[in-house]
């Protein structure tokens, strides 16, 4: 027998669980314990299962919309030329004023363009809720290092209502 969402999870003796499991990992000693999932903070036992974050509010129709694109263009040191990532970005659609570049290094924590860049990306979306705000790259290696840096620009983006777009590299597109 399956339990329904507001029912509680038991264990064999009933007692209820203080997580949730899955039979096969704890079958499994490692897994046991690495991959147990402790019951989140708005759902206790025997308590309907509600919904968290809610979802957006609908765009009015009326509004005008349209893609607002801010870019950034860097490379590692002086010696490199920046114009192709210009060009590659201006010909894809973003206004010259609005491309942000550098020549610093992504071991340079702090990179002041980037920085301001970001920060209008997210002046534009707070003046203009109702459009789509993307952040444009001419790739993956422009912005990070590695995937957890790229994760967590992502991540940086999203919880701001914006939008990453590379224009070449290994993840192409929006």
């Amino acid at each position: 027998m399956t339990p329904s969402p507001a029912r509680p999870c038991r264990s064999r003796g009933g007692a209820v669980a203080s997580g949730y499991h899955t039979r096969s990992f704890t079958m499994v000693p490692r897994l046991k314990k690495a991959l147990r999932v402790p019951t989140p903070a708005d759902r206790g036992p025997g308590r309907p299962w509600r919904p968290g974050t809610p979802p957006p509010a609908p765009i009015d129709p009326d509004l005008p919309s349209a893609d607002i694109r801010i870019g950034y263009a860097r490379c590692s040191t002086l010696g490199q030329e920046l114009d192709s990532q210009l060009d590659a970005l201006a010909g894809h659609g973003v206004p010259r004023d609005k491309i942000f570049s550098e020549k610093i290094s992504t071991r340079v924590r702090v990179r002041p363009k980037f920085e301001e860049a970001l920060r209008t990306a997210r002046e534009v979306k707070a003046h203009a809720p109702h459009c789509r705000v993307i952040f444009t790259v001419y790739e993956m290696k422009r912005v990070g290092r590695d995937a957890a840096e790229l994760t967590a620009l992502a991540d940086h983006l999203t919880a701001h209502g914006l939008v990453l777009e590379m224009l070449a590299g290994p993840l192409p597109g929006i």
